[in-house]
Formats: structure tokens, sequence, C-alpha cells
């Protein structure tokens, strides 16, 4: 049993990563969760990649296993809260669940183990997120697209045949996943600049430090999938999501909950988060563009209460989000605190523009890297025509109280003026 090395101080107590690693299974069932009956829960698809050669495992090694949950591989299985709730009343404390699949049979199980409070184990079918080793999952809870707290995998497994057999558009997936660390993390350097949210050097390296070099190669497996495993592994240092998403990931969640689809089926989140990608660099470039004086002389005035409040409602009217109000207003600054705020970001203006330019690749560069690993790279490609595209950009604002490049362009009335240069993204 081939594993791979885990920073100290993680929930995760082994990962095995190999070519036929499926095979050690029951091992990893029998040292790391003596005397547990397996319960994998799978869907269609994943279940015939590699759930039924682990049941085949468990079984041939002596492990009586639970009758396994298998949803159907059509309709995919969503993210629901609702679902990880029936999914834990199953589980009692002798199990250990083992989640054979992606992001959202991994999110599910880890979500309704934590609930049990029982370890569970995940076996990786495709490096499309990197939610594998991270604590909490994202879900719908009540319309809204939630982090909801669960500890990470006890155990991991990932056969490097099952990830190379896997659809082409799932790796894509992944690696649009990982390129938006690059967003990530000038957002907190921001955060961090300002005062908002300071960096945890612990957390920032696990992403930033090799971030590069797992990009530069998007065909190369063993990048891709220690790239996602280390932006997990941040999380759970973290206990929290910030090391690894930012703007385009709160757009995602808003055409998530949109329910939107291309050629009648669910986008994934790797495609959609790659859109917000380049969306957010494309803005980060407005800012790089403009000097202090010429960002202060567009700025427009900032929004009062009842001025905000119309707009929340407006932007909030498809009543598909949920409750986001209580989350816009926490963090919604007027009046006397509204212009501290922006004086605040115009004094670092030019500082911002620099930290900016360290941290991110061109737009031109993020498109034709985002291209070559054959991930979307125009909102059409994924069924975005311009006005669902926009409102997701000013809708994400309004749903998590994260301090991101949003909120900078927002307070200091450039937003609008901003998005203005998105166009592009459909031209080309």
């Amino acid at each position: 049993m081939k594993t791979i090395s885990i920073p100290e101080g993680m929930q995760t107590a082994v990962f095995v990563m190999e070519s036929g690693a499926l095979k050690d299974a029951a091992q990893v069932v029998k040292e790391y969760f003596p005397g547990k009956t397996p319960w994998i829960v799978a869907d269609g698809n994943t279940w015939a990649a590699a759930g039924e050669k682990v049941a085949e495992v468990l079984k041939n090694a002596g492990l009586t296993a639970k009758e396994p949950k298998i949803f159907p591989a059509v309709p995919q299985p969503h993210p629901y809260e609702s679902t990880c709730q029936e999914l834990a009343k199953m589980i009692t404390p002798d199990m250990v669940p083992v989640a054979v699949g992606s992001g959202v049979i991994n999110d599910l199980v880890k979500r309704a183990s934590g609930i049990a409070g029982v370890r569970y184990f995940c076996v990786a079918t495709a490096a499309s997120v990197d939610g594998y080793t991270a604590a909490g999952a994202a879900l719908s809870v009540n319309g809204l697209k939630k982090t909801m707290p669960c500890p990470a995998p006890y155990a991991v497994l990932a056969d490097t045949d099952v990830l190379e057999s896997a659809p082409a558009p799932m790796m894509a997936a992944g690696y649009a996943d990982l390129f938006a660390k690059v967003v990530a993390g000038a957002e907190w350097k921001i955060s961090d600049l300002l005062g908002i949210l300071p960096i945890d050097k612990k957390a920032w390296d696990l992403v930033q430090k090799n971030l590069r070099m797992w990009l530069k190669d998007s065909s190369n497996l063993g990048y891709l999938f220690d790239g996602l495993a280390s932006t997990g592994y941040s999380m759970q240092v973290y206990n929290d999501s910030r090391p690894a998403s930012g703007m385009e990931h709160l757009m995602s969640h808003v055409w998530e909950m949109e329910g939107l689809t291309y050629q009648g089926t669910d986008v994934s989140h790797g495609f959609k988060v790659g859109i917000g990608t380049l969306a957010a660099i494309r803005l980060m470039e407005f800012i790089i563009g403009l000097s202090e004086a010429e960002a202060r002389k567009l700025a427009k005035p900032c929004e009062t209460l009842e001025e905000r409040q119309a707009n929340v409602k407006e932007l909030l009217k498809k009543n598909c989000y949920g409750d986001p109000e209580k989350i816009v207003f926490e963090k919604f600054k007027h009046g006397a605190a509204a212009e501290e705020r922006r004086e605040l970001i115009f004094r670092n203006w030019d500082q911002i523009r620099v930290l900016l330019k360290e941290q991110i690749f061109s737009y031109a560069d993020t498109k034709a890297l985002l291209e070559k690993a054959n991930a979307p790279v125009r909102p059409q490609e994924i069924g975005l025509d311009k006005e669902q595209f926009y409102h997701g950009l000013f809708t994400a604002q309004l749903i998590r109280t994260r301090y991101t490049l949003l909120d900078v362009l927002y307070e200091t009335g450039l937003l609008e003026e901003g998005a203005k240069t998105l166009d592009i993204m459909f031209e080309e």
C-alpha cells in the first residue's frame, strides 16, 4: 500500500495513491477503521468506475459490508443538506461510510458522517475538485449554497488508473478549480493589506507555495491531484474555504442556485468556477490599469442604505437564493463608515495594484492555459447569456460575508465600470 505524505496536524490520517490502489481498500478499512462495517455510497457512474471493484475487494477480504447506497447516474445527485440528513439516519456507530465518487458524493457522505459522528473513507474517482481532503461540505441549504461544517475524510484512496480513465472534462474541471486559487490568493492579499482578514501562513503556503508548478502542465495528473489535495489540507488547517475560493466560487454558487444547465446537463463546478476566474482576472487587470487619481475620478458615490436595499431586492427577485439578506447587510457599510472604508482602499490603491501584478496571470495567459486544459473560456460555452452572466457577477457579492474583489470594487464605486470590461469574454 503506497501512501503519500500528509502535512502534520491534519484530520486525514492516511492517503493512498498509486496505480491499482483499489486493491488496498480492505487494508485501509482494517487498519484505520478496525471492527467497522463498510457502507459504500456511490452513484451509477462511480459505482461502475470504482464502487463495484471496492465492494469485491472488501468481500474477498472477509469484510461484510452493508448494502450499498447507489444514487442514479441520471439525473445526477445534487448536494442538498436534506439528502445528508437522510443519509445520516442510515449510519450507525459501527459503520464506516465509504464515499466512492468526486465532488457531490464526497460532500454528501462527508456531511452525513459528520452529523452521525463517525469517521469516513473517501475513494476518489476523478481529479475534478479540491474538496476531497477539505473539512466542510458545499451544500444547498434551503436554497442557499453554504459550506456546512464537518470533518475531512479520515482516509483517502486514489487509484491513478481510475483517475486517468475518468471522462476528460472532469480533469479539465479540476484544473479550472485549481486555477481559481490564483484569484483566492490575490483577494486574501488585499484583505490582509486592508486589515480585514490576515493571511494564515501555514494555510497560505499549502496552496500558494507550489501553485504555479501545479498549473504549468494541465495534462500532469500528479501535479493536478497534488494541488487539489493540498488545497483541501489548507481548508482543514484554516477551518474555512478562504485559502481556496473567492469571487469566482461565489459566481459559480449563484449560477448553481439558478439551476444553470448546458445542453440539458448540469454545468460542472469547475467549469463555472473557470468562467468566474476569468472574470476576476479581467477585473484585476482593470484595477491594475487605473492610477489612484483615475480610480477616484471614475468612482460613483457610495450607496445609501435605501438605495442598497432596493438594489438587493432587484438582484434577488428570482427568489432562488435562500435568504441571504442578513449576509448582505452584515458587511454593508454606508454613511461615514462607507466613506472611511473607501478612503482606506484608495490610500492603498497603488499597493493593491502591485500585489495584483505579483499574484495573477494575465487574462490572455489565463485564457490560454484554460483553453489548453480543454476548459470553457467563454460564458456561452456553459450556457450563460450576458444577462445571466452579469446578474451572477453582481449577485455573488451578496451571498457571503467574505471580502472579495467584488467588495473592493463595490466599496470604491467602480464595480459597474469594471464590469463593462467583461464584454470581451463574449467576443473573443
